[in-house]
């Protein structure tokens, strides 16, 4: 779907969250004005998409125009949306734009929340991230780490990286113990505006033996070949994902 020349012009930054497939979470993307501005002259203007592991969304969904003060929840389990692919799930999109005055200083976004409710428990709720240069390809690398990882018998790290680049990119897990130890995993494409999702134990075989001595805590680092979004929750075996949240960016 082409995007309206108004959201294309306009120097407001989209945010972007997990869509997971509906066979596991009932998503809803929550919209507020309240912690954006305290001006009563504020204005929204907010448009969802949904993307499917190409640059193209699938979906879009115009929710309208919001003033100061005002919220809104719209639960994708009642639009007539198509399904995202299963296991990795794709990405969905809230382009929110302010018409009463643009952007100040470096913040050009307005973030917004997307509450995932586990379909046999569990679920999160994650504020949506922007990310800028997402029609370029990046030509610097990019690190971002997630600390306080367990991988153990009792508890597993889950990891959702979202590419909302129309380049792929390639990603790379290293673990590290409290003691220093590093264990290294094997490079990954991310397509453009796609997903990808993988547990830590899957994806780095000897990742429980290395933090054995640790009580099964560590911190993982996600390289990639351009700036990502990544993501992480906790799962007990045979359990639903209890929780997610964002990964800290790290700066040269």
């Amino acid at each position: 779907m082409a995007r309206s020349a108004s959201l294309e012009q306009s120097p407001w930054l989209p945010s972007f969250g997990w869509w997971p497939h509906p066979s596991e979470f009932r998503l809803s993307i929550i919209l507020s004005s309240h912690h954006a501005t305290v001006d009563p002259q504020g204005e929204f203007e907010v448009v969802l998409r949904g993307y499917a592991d190409g640059p193209d969304s699938v979906w879009e969904h115009e929710v309208g125009r919001l003033r100061h003060g005002e919220e809104r929840v719209v639960d994708l389990d009642a639009l007539d949306v198509p399904d995202p692919p299963e296991g990795s799930g794709g990405i969905v999109e809230i382009h929110a734009i302010r018409h009463d005055r643009p952007p100040k200083a470096n913040v050009g976004f307005v973030g917004m929340w997307i509450e995932a409710i586990g379909r046999q428990g569990g679920g999160y709720l994650i504020p949506t991230i922007p990310i800028r240069g997402q029609k370029k390809m990046i030509k610097r690398d990019d690190l971002q780490v997630i600390p306080g990882i367990v991988s153990d018998r009792d508890v597993e790290t889950e990891i959702v990286v979202l590419n909302p680049i129309a380049e792929p990119t390639e990603i790379r897990l290293v673990a590290s113990s409290a003691g220093g130890l590093v264990l290294e995993g094997e490079w990954t494409t991310v397509g453009a505006f796609a997903a990808w999702r993988g547990s830590l134990s899957n994806e780095l075989t000897r990742v429980r033996q290395l933090l054995a001595q640790d009580g099964g805590i560590g911190s993982v680092a996600v390289y990639s070949s351009h700036k990502v979004l990544p993501y992480f929750g906790f799962r007990r075996p045979g359990q639903p994902l209890v929780c997610m949240d964002h990964a800290a960016p790290i700066f040269a």
